[in-house]
């Protein structure tokens, strides 16, 4: 999947997987980390989620990583934030305020250096095709701290019923990315409330993880 994909559905509008309220489930485990001021946490692929705004609150430094640069611009416009600087670092355009930056580009161009206390990924892993998820959690293994934290919610569905993404990412592929490195628990099970394509599907389970890095 390419980054013209993701280009075409913001400029056409097919966003539905961005929500304009908190994540119900960010609000109910995320606390359960004990989170401390100054803390850093990574949310991959993080569009312009209002789940920057709730992570930014706690006073934690918080780092979103995300391709195109309009719904970047969008986020800090709509929440009234400002000013915002803008620079060049590395492979990546930071748009930063206060102690939350959003950097715009290849998140696969990450610097692998274990800098991160937790990640949360809402709308990430399940954004991606099988060929790349393996890349990817490679990546977030390097990213986080020993003992670091990682809330990730995934979708489970007879993936013959619809094409993502968002892709059915079952609990066994879960296992197999990350036993390598984290201890995983599934802490929640529900019929997901993420708009009409999904509504459509008759199997669909939302899955909440929490894993810990060894």
């Amino acid at each position: 999947m390419d980054a013209q994909f993701w280009i075409n559905a913001w400029n056409e509008g097919r966003t539905n997987f961005h929500k304009s309220t908190y994540h119900e489930k960010l609000l109910e485990y995320f606390p359960q980390f004990h989170p401390k001021e100054g803390q850093k946490v990574l949310v991959p692929l993080c569009g312009k989620t209002k789940d920057l705004t709730w992570l930014h609150q706690l006073k934690l430094n918080v780092h979103g990583i995300e391709l195109y640069e309009n719904p970047v611009k969008e986020y800090f416009s709509e929440n009234h934030f400002g000013p915002v600087t803008k620079s060049k670092v590395e492979n990546f355009i930071n748009y930063q305020f206060g102690s939350l930056t959003i950097s715009c580009g290849d998140f696969f161009k990450l610097s692998p250096d274990p800098v991160y206390d937790f990640i949360y990924d809402r709308a990430s892993l399940v954004a991606l095709p099988p060929d790349m998820r393996r890349d990817y959690a490679n990546l977030l293994k390097k990213v986080l701290k020993s003992g670091g934290k990682y809330l990730l919610i995934a979708y489970e569905y007879d993936q013959s019923k619809m094409a993502g993404p968002p892709f059915s990412v079952t609990e066994k592929e879960i296992h197999e990315l990350y036993d390598d490195t984290f201890s995983i628990k599934q802490m929640d099970e529900k019929r997901p409330d993420d708009g009409p394509r999904l509504a459509t599907l008759e199997s669909i389970v939302q899955k909440v993880y929490v894993l810990e890095k060894r």
